[in-house]
């Protein structure tokens, strides 16, 4: 059923997360059209002040959403004040009313003020949508390269367990002083985001590095080992924390953000299908170097 309407007459909501009534709402339309729910983290207290909703609701239902997320980006050495756009997102009844659209552009004025980039990560079904704002299209790499033999196995670390009220409250903690792991193109103040993954998606894959106090998230499947993020105030030496990690099965390692460490020894190459990097800058941004934005950032 589609449901048409008057797009004058509706109004939009923002800011909303402690009204019990539309957060739920917004979780279950999340839920149906992502598979995803917001409650938990809400509940842990890890739903922050720089994650933002701005919905379309319609009778106390929340029908169509675009979300923000303040953070910092590092941009080549360089710190940019940034705004992530995501979670966009329509109820199927409601759709072809220009609602997404609209909240866009809602979004979009309201916040040019407060940073130099706005930037989103989009599937191929959307990649016509956003260039009309203004938006251009980045295709990023994936990172690979040889695994070495290994010296060190689980040596130090230890599996954090997302269920125990310290362990969360260490990893918080930690990420507050982090490091970009990357300075071609990094993130920092994303504490909010990296708690979602951490309470949904990676909970079985995060490890306190004790002498380092580090945080890394990294998972071995088959010979691969993939290397999510790596949270600490210091340089962590990655050449070292590879031969902690891996497996005498690994034989190649898979970086999730852009290794700098390692730029004259990866594999390098350009990803295929699926999600693509959208920006829009109030500068000439050179993003002509090869790069992977932490998938950990990722609104």
């Amino acid at each position: 059923m589609s449901i048409q309407f008057d797009a004058s007459e509706f109004t939009i909501i923002s800011d909303y997360k402690n009204d019990e009534i539309l957060r739920k709402s917004f979780n279950q339309l999340a839920n149906d059209v992502f598979g995803i729910d917001f409650e938990h983290w809400f509940q842990k207290g890890f739903w922050d002040h720089n994650y933002i909703c701005h919905s379309v609701v319609i009778n106390q239902q929340v029908v169509s959403n675009v979300s923000i997320n303040k953070m910092n980006l590092i941009i080549d050495g360089t710190n940019q004040r940034a705004i992530q756009i995501g979670t966009v997102m329509t109820h199927p009844d409601y759709r072809g009313n220009g609602l997404s659209g609209a909240l866009m552009k809602h979004v979009l004025e309201a916040y040019q003020d407060e940073c130099e980039v706005f930037y989103l990560f989009a599937n191929d079904s959307v990649h016509q949508f956003y260039p009309k704002f203004g938006f251009a299209p980045y295709t990023e790499a994936n990172f690979s390269m040889k695994a070495a033999p290994i010296s060190i196995v689980n040596n130090g670390l230890r599996q954090i367990d997302c269920a125990n009220e310290e362990d969360l409250q260490r990893i918080n903690k930690i990420l507050r002083t982090r490091t970009p792991v990357s300075n071609r193109f990094g993130i920092s103040d994303n504490q909010g985001i990296f708690m979602f993954y951490a309470l949904n998606v990676f909970q079985d894959s995060i490890y306190l590095m004790e002498d380092e106090e580090a945080i890394i998230v990294y998972r071995n499947e088959g010979n691969v080992l993939h290397l999510y993020d790596v949270v600490s105030k210091y340089k962590v030496d990655l050449a070292r924390l590879l031969s902690h990690i891996s497996n005498r099965d690994t034989e190649t390692i898979q970086f999730h953000f852009t290794p700098d460490r390692f730029t004259d020894n990866v594999n390098v190459e350009l990803k295929g299908q699926g999600d693509l990097l959208f920006v829009k800058s109030k500068t000439d941004l050179n993003l002509s170097f090869a790069l992977c934005a932490p998938l950990l950032s990722h609104a």
